[in-house]
C-alpha cells in the first residue's frame, strides 16, 4: 500500500471567551455571543449548582471562541468584539439588578496539531466485536480472538480532524452502526455521514457493507484528512468525501449518521428527514444524556422519527432512530 501523509494548514490562534453568569441572564447573553462570534458556543453548569441551599439562583458558564491573527494576543477585530461584549454585559446587568454582575475572562489559545498529540498514546484497540481501530504508524496485525480470521480494521490518522474512536460519542455511534448493519445490512446501501471529521464513521459503514457513502464536512482540514484516511483503507470506491453544503444533496439515503452537537442536530432535523427514505434509519451522537437527549428525541419525533435504541456512556448519549 502506498504511503500517505496528511498535510495541514498552519496552526490558528483563538481568543477563548468565558462568562460566568446568573442563569436569569444566560439566554440573552448566549444569543448575543452567538451572533457576535458567528460560531458555536458551549454552556455548562458547575457542580455546586446542584447543592445550592441559600436561595441563590444557579450560574452557568458561557464559552465561545474568536479567531485572531497569529503571533498577536488580540487583533483589532477581536478587540472591537470584546469591547462590544463588555458594553452589552453591562447593559444586561442593569436590566437584571438583582443578579450578580457577569464575570468575563479571555484567554489566547494556540491550536495544537492533534495528529502529533494523538501519536503519544493512540494504539490499536477493539471498538466493537467486529471492528478494530489502528493508527497508521502501528504495524502490528490485528487478529480475531482465536488468532485466525481478521476482524475489520480501520487504519486512521486523526490529523486536525475529530474522530479516532476514543471519544464516547464516537464509540457509541460505531456500536449502533455495527448492530444496525448486522440486523439490516442488505437494506443499508446508500449512507450519509454529516460532519465526517476523520471519516471514521463513513469508513465503518463502508467496511460493514454499504455500497455508497457520502461523507460531508465544512472544515477543509477534515475533508482532506478523511480523504487520505479513506485512501489508506482502500475504500475510495465506496466513499465520497465532500465539503459541499448538505442542502445541495439529493434525497434517497437508507441511513444518515451525525456525530455533532445538539444545536446543529436540532437545526438539521427537517433537512435530514427529507433526505432519508421512508423506513430509513438515523444514528445521532455528540449529545449529552438527559436534557439534550430528550430534546433531540422530541425534535426528531416531530419530523417522523421514532427512537428505537439509546446508548449512554459517561455524560454522553447516542440514539438510533427509525423513520416511520
Amino acid at each position: 500500500m502506498p504511503a500517505f501523509s496528511i498535510t495541514h494548514r498552519s496552526a490558528k490562534s483563538w481568543l477563548k471567551i468565558s462568562i460566568l453568569v446568573d442563569v436569569r441572564m444566560s439566554e440573552a447573553i448566549a444569543a448575543y455571543i452567538a451572533e457576535l462570534t458567528g460560531t458555536g458556543l458551549e454552556i455548562t453548569s458547575p457542580e455546586n449548582n446542584r447543592t445550592k441551599t441559600d436561595g441563590a439562583f444557579p450560574t452557568e458558564t458561557i464559552t465561545a471562541y474568536i479567531p485572531i491573527a497569529l503571533k498577536e494576543s488580540v487583533n483589532d477585530a477581536a478587540s472591537e468584539k470584546i469591547a462590544a461584549l463588555r458594553q452589552f454585559l453591562f447593559m444586561v446587568w442593569h436590566i437584571f439588578p438583582d443578579c450578580p454582575a457577569p464575570v468575563l475572562s479571555t484567554y489566547t489559545i494556540m491550536e495544537e496539531d492533534w495528529g502529533e498529540k494523538w501519536k503519544r498514546f493512540f494504539t490499536s484497540f477493539q471498538i466493537t466485536p467486529g471492528l478494530t481501530i489502528k493508527p497508521s504508524w502501528e504495524a502490528a496485525e490485528v487478529l480475531g480472538p482465536d488468532g485466525g480470521n481478521k476482524k475489520a480494521v480501520i487504519e486512521i490518522d486523526p490529523g486536525l480532524a475529530f474522530g479516532t474512536g476514543h471519544h464516547a460519542s464516537t464509540q457509541m455511534a460505531l456500536l449502533l452502526l455495527d448492530e444496525l448493519f448486522q440486523a439490516k445490512g442488505k437494506q443499508l446501501e446508500r449512507i450519509l455521514d454529516v460532519g465526517t471529521g476523520s471519516g471514521i464513521l463513513a469508513m465503518a459503514c463502508g467496511l460493514f457493507g454499504a455500497k455508497e457513502v457520502l461523507a460531508l464536512d465544512n472544515d477543509p482540514d477534515a475533508v482532506e484528512t478523511a480523504r487520505q484516511n479513506i485512501l489508506k483503507n482502500r475504500l475510495e470506491g465506496r466513499i465520497t468525501v465532500s465539503g459541499r453544503e448538505i442542502s445541495s444533496v439529493k434525497a434517497g439515503f437508507d441511513l444518515a449518521v451525525a456525530n455533532i452537537t445538539h444545536d446543529i442536530l436540532a437545526g438539521l432535523a427537517k433537512l435530514l428527514s427529507g433526505l432519508i427514505k421512508p423506513q430509513g434509519f438515523l444514528v445521532l451522537s455528540g449529545i449529552l444524556k438527559g436534557v439534550q437527549e430528550h430534546s433531540i428525541g422530541g425534535i426528531y419525533a416531530k419530523h417522523g422519527f421514532a427512537c428505537i435504541k439509546s446508548l449512554h456512556k459517561d455524560e454522553w448519549a447516542a440514539l438510533l432512530m427509525h423513520k416511520i
